[in-house]
């Protein structure tokens, strides 16, 4: 098992010429690297706090 920590709550804009990607940061995306927009779940998560996403949500555990 690994522990890995986002700290970013949204995406990363990239601009290559005429196009615009939007990189996940949080993540949370299923379309990785890309943005799929589940950051929208992470948006009022607490700083100093650890939170584990799961398919149901999302479960605070307290450091």
């Amino acid at each position: 098992m690994r522990l890995v920590v986002f700290t970013e709550k949204g995406p990363y804009k990239l601009e290559v010429g005429e196009k615009t990607y939007y990189l996940c940061m949080c993540g949370l995306s299923k379309k990785k690297p890309f943005c799929d927009g589940s950051h929208k779940r992470a948006k009022d998560e607490e700083d100093g706090k650890l939170y584990l996403y799961d398919q149901e949500g999302r479960v605070e555990i307290k450091p």
